[in-house]
């Protein structure tokens, strides 16, 4: 699997994947103003000079994950992951993880990060299992209004070892 950059052309493919509302809301929380999001309201959510999106290919160029990195702020050592969603044909498999693994990675390489922090659902269970088996830790609780209900999660975030190489 690779992480190659996110291509407008990837969104209809991905958003193929968000089969109702709720996994809609599970994937984009309150980001998205309305249901079903279309092509252009991804490109519309990445237009900002601190948001990375990306879009994972396995080894025979099939599209099967997608995620972003962003700056959550100035310092720009910390990267906020988001977006994150995989393939149903291959949920289970591995894939998220290895896709977390590639992005921890250019997070730590290309981006400098210090450490990466990511939310996500108490309804979503197997993408907590996934986090942590990469090494993401509960830091933090939170509620949310989404949709008129009130769903509760989880704040994770995991250090990065940086290697000092002089």
């Amino acid at each position: 699997m690779t992480l190659r950059p996110f291509d407008i052309d990837d969104a209809p493919i991905i958003l193929s994947w968000i089969k109702d509302k709720t996994d809609f809301r599970k994937w984009s929380a309150d980001r998205y103003s309305s249901y079903p999001p279309k092509p252009e309201d991804m490109l519309m959510q990445y237009a900002n000079d601190n948001i990375f999106p990306f879009t994972a290919i396995d080894d025979n160029g099939k599209i099967v994950g997608h995620l972003i990195l962003r700056y959550p702020d100035s310092s720009k050592t910390i990267i906020r992951l988001g977006f994150i969603i995989i393939d149903n044909q291959f949920r289970g498999e591995g894939y998220g993880k290895q896709m977390l693994e590639l992005a921890i990675q250019k997070a730590e390489q290309d981006f400098n990060a210090h450490k990466i922090t990511l939310g996500v659902f108490d309804n979503n269970p197997s993408a907590i299992r996934c986090y942590e088996s990469v090494g993401f830790i509960t830091t933090g609780t939170a509620s949310y209004l989404i949709d008129g209900e009130e769903w509760t999660g989880k704040e994770m975030e995991i250090q990065v070892m940086k290697c000092l190489n002089s």
